[in-house]
């Protein structure tokens, strides 16, 4: 394990870069954090690929907001994907606590509670911005998730999918896809269970009422 002075030394060098950056976090050595040693991310690399892991609980969320946070600051638009809603917290202003306070004096930064500009994309008749797309382009796993299904729901879902892959039947909208699901229920069951496996009478069932 490095010395605090040899960790210090490897970010400041390693962070020692042109244009303009944002700072995320500060390093920490032994589970303290190391003063001086900040984390910078630098605004030119934003239009590459990245990922984010970590267990549950480790900040992966948090870190997303953050980003985004300082994109939109440098008037930089930012589309979340969010599924569960977790980042739909950035469009109100957060509030301060002993937490906070606490952990802003060891990354040695200012907090200023403050609210973002959203505009939230709709599938419904909710308020915000219609989202348009095919079924196709939504995919198997998205469409599983907006319907609510199981995982033995959505594995049907996605041999529908794969179903109209293989027989280039588009999936344009919902009327597409409920056709295509009361076929495999019914006059197509046999050569599906052929092709694919068997097929739950309950599970096409379900699958249906919620499309409804």
């Amino acid at each position: 394990m490095p010395s605090q002075e040899q960790l210090l030394n490897l970010i400041k060098t390693a962070y020692d870069f042109k244009g303009e950056s944002v700072k995320i976090g500060v390093a920490m050595l032994d589970g303290n954090v190391v003063s001086g040693a900040d984390i910078f991310l630098p605004l030119k690399t934003m239009n590459r690929h990245g990922l984010i892991a970590g267990a549950t609980g480790t900040g992966k969320t948090k870190t997303l907001q953050v980003i985004s946070e300082f994109l939109s600051d440098a008037s930089v638009p930012v589309l979340l994907l969010d599924i569960k809603g977790d980042l739909s917290g950035i469009a109100a202003a957060g509030s301060d606590n002993k937490s906070i306070d606490e952990r802003c004096k060891l990354l040695n930064i200012t907090y200023k509670p403050s609210a973002f500009p959203t505009e939230f994309y709709s599938l419904s008749d909710e308020k915000g911005v219609k989202l348009r797309a095919t079924v196709s382009e939504f995919g198997p796993i998205l469409l599983s998730k907006i319907l609510g299904l199981n995982d033995t729901q959505g594995g049907l879902v996605s041999m529908i999918f794969k179903y109209c892959d293989d027989n280039k039947l588009p999936l344009l909208n919902l009327q597409d896809f409920i056709k295509v699901l009361q076929y495999i229920a019914n006059e197509g069951k046999a050569d599906m269970q052929k092709m694919y496996g068997n097929i739950s009478s309950t599970s096409s069932g379900t699958i249906l009422r919620k499309v409804i």
